[in-house]
């Protein structure tokens, strides 16, 4: 269904795997689907919040790099409950603070991608590009919301 959606990408491109929300982002953006509006928030995605106060989409997906716990490249769909707390990657405001005001007048999901390597490196592993190229794909066929949820009695990012 194509309903006016913003789609932040999130992470640290100098960290590895960290960018793989980023680099899926992107690949949104060279899409240039009229019904979603692309944001590379890297590392701070609260300086993308005027956009969400003053022309609020039906949608919200955030793409971002999160150890869940599962096998590199896995990908997991999130509600902000299932991050509560949680710093997602190397971000400072926990996403689900961030966004608490906008709960109730936007749908918000978290396309989260188990990570192999978050330290001081360059480019994306192997299995994390392949599902950078995955999520981005979802989101542009609208299919994302067939990637499994997170089980919070079993997995809760770290």
């Amino acid at each position: 269904m194509k309903v006016p959606t913003f789609v932040w990408g999130v992470g640290n491109e100098i960290m590895g795997d960290d960018a793989a929300g980023i680099c899926a982002a992107r690949m949104v953006m060279e899409r240039d689907l009229p019904w979603i509006r692309v944001f590379l928030c890297g590392v701070l995605p609260e300086n993308h919040m005027t956009p969400l106060r003053e022309a609020p989409p039906e949608r919200l997906l955030i793409m971002d790099a999160a150890d869940f716990g599962g096998e590199p490249g896995d990908i997991r769909l999130l509600e902000t409950r299932d991050v509560a707390g949680a710093v997602l990657s190397s971000h400072g405001i926990p996403i689900g603070v961030l966004l608490a005001p906008f709960e109730e007048k936007i749908f918000i999901r978290i396309i989260a991608i188990q990570p192999l390597y978050t330290g001081l490196r360059e480019g994306l592993s192997p299995p994390v590009e392949k599902a950078v190229r995955k999520a981005a794909a979802a989101v542009c066929s609208g299919t994302w919301d067939r990637f499994p949820p997170l089980h919070s009695e079993n997995l809760s990012p770290r």
